[in-house]
């Protein structure tokens, strides 16, 4: 039974798509690249191993993290964009941000760090 696990993992294995080793990866379409990332993997490469336990950081775990990164940026931005819209209002201010954090209790960890 092991046998038919390892095999199946390897037919499973083999199906899936490379993973891009680079920033940006060719779209099928056209011949402009398609940026994987928002923002700067070097510099997040870079905030990684300011941790002292970080001696390696993969380009796949810095890519994770970026688009992490970018999805916790969204998510708290369209909550804040919420609270500008109920002030009838089209810029962000702080003060929508604070609103969105001390509304939804998953953002109830950065209470404090914007003041």
């Amino acid at each position: 039974m092991a046998g038919a696990e390892n095999g199946e993992i390897a037919d499973a294995a083999t199906d899936r798509p490379e993973t891009p080793n680079s920033e940006s990866q060719l779209s099928g379409d056209g011949d402009k690249p398609e940026r994987l990332s928002k923002l700067p993997l070097t510099r997040i490469k870079a905030m990684m191993k300011m941790d002292p336990d970080v001696t390696l950081a993969s380009q796949e775990s810095v890519l994770l993290i970026s688009k992490a990164t970018e999805l916790f940026i969204e998510s708290l931005a369209k909550e804040a964009y919420v609270h500008a819209r109920q002030g009838k209002r089209k810029t962000l201010q702080k003060k929508d941000i604070d609103n969105s954090i001390e509304e939804l209790d998953s953002f109830a960890f950065l209470e404090g760090t914007l003041d």
